[in-house]
């Protein structure tokens, strides 16, 4: 008897080190892309960069803004887990392993590229707000603090005038919180600390609720009005959407717009994955700006694509944009003529 539980002793520690070994291994990898995130921006900062023309189209200039369609990134931020963290996850979620395989070039390479909309994640622990898809087993990143993600975009539209708008949809999560024990509730102090540290990155490059000029139910302004500005939206989370408007009716004083599937009257924009969705046409008539998405879990094909170019939605989001083919396929999202940005059709 004393055998038996002489091995089980045994093997249940070596168990635990075995555990703590990969949670130890998961961490480091999540730092390390913090680490390279924080020297990668030390850079950017120090580096002597004139201010150049960013070399946008100007065809589109008298169209007001809800009538440009552009291709977007969808989770901008990320890198593929490694294979460890892929097995991992395989083994709780076996339909989430396959579809996080993929990698975005940084936030600055991406915009040198023509993007101008991303999608950033906001995980918050009471100080901070990071950007990963999965905490512990799915933190690799090119950007996984939120704070110097926004500030490489402040960065390069300094540094590139005359560009077309920039919108980021910042997507609020929840999910697997029970893997990082830092991370919190979304709460009254996390919206103030979001709105001030999007004012304060991006200062009079922001364009925030209160900037249209006859409140939410007024028509956008053009896209030449537009230049040089960045506006950020929030993905569909209608308990964050409730505690945003919160002591701020109409999003006075807030820095994000609001998102919304149901036509609630402060909410410019809405998060309608499914192009053929028929709830894209109802927003679009509403003047609600649409992000829609090409492609989703690696699902890619042409035929998905075409529909969410024809929909109308203003923001057509993807993982493959064309300086990122997907590999085997060579699968990619852009407009004909190899535009990232057009009329709406």
């Amino acid at each position: 008897m004393k055998k038996a539980l002489r091995i089980v002793g045994v093997v249940v520690g070596v168990l635990v080190l075995a555990f703590a070994a990969l949670v130890s291994h998961f961490a480091i990898i999540g730092g390390d892309s913090v680490r390279e995130q924080a020297s990668r921006m030390q850079q950017l900062r120090e580096l002597d960069a004139e201010r150049v023309p960013a070399g946008d189209t100007h065809e589109f200039d008298a169209l007001p803004y809800d009538e440009l369609q552009v291709v977007a990134t969808h989770n901008s931020y990320n890198l593929a887990p490694t294979w460890l963290q892929t097995e991992v996850i395989r083994l709780v979620e076996p339909g989430e392993a396959d579809a996080l395989q993929y990698d975005h070039a940084t936030l600055t390479e991406q915009l040198d590229a023509g993007i101008r909309s991303f999608e950033l994640d906001a995980r918050w622990d009471g100080e901070r707000f990071w950007s990963v898809h999965v905490p512990l087993v799915g933190n690799r990143a090119t950007a996984p603090d939120l704070a110097l993600g926004l500030e490489e975009i402040a960065l390069w539209s300094e540094r590139h005038t005359d560009h077309l708008p920039i919108s980021i949809m910042v997507e609020v999560k929840h999910d697997y919180t029970y893997l990082d024990p830092r991370l919190q509730d979304f709460d009254a102090a996390a919206a103030d600390a979001l709105d001030a540290l999007v004012s304060d990155t991006l200062g009079e490059r922001l364009f925030a609720p209160s900037d249209l000029d006859e409140g939410l139910e007024a028509a956008w302004p053009t896209v030449g009005e537009l230049r040089d500005r960045v506006l950020l939206y929030f993905g569909d989370n209608e308990q964050v959407r409730e505690l945003y408007l919160d002591g701020h009716p109409d999003l006075a004083g807030r820095s994000l717009f609001t998102s919304s599937k149901t036509g609630a009257p402060d909410a410019r924009f809405a998060i309608i994955d499914e192009p053929d969705d028929p709830r894209v046409a109802t927003a679009l008539a509403d003047g609600v700006i649409v992000r829609t998405r090409a492609d989703a879990d690696l699902a890619t094909g042409a035929e998905r694509r075409e529909t969410a170019f024809a929909s109308g939605a203003q923001i057509v989001s993807t993982d493959y944009p064309p300086s990122e083919p997907q590999q085997g396929t060579g699968y990619l999202v852009e407009f004909p003529g190899g535009s990232l940005v057009r009329a709406v059709p």
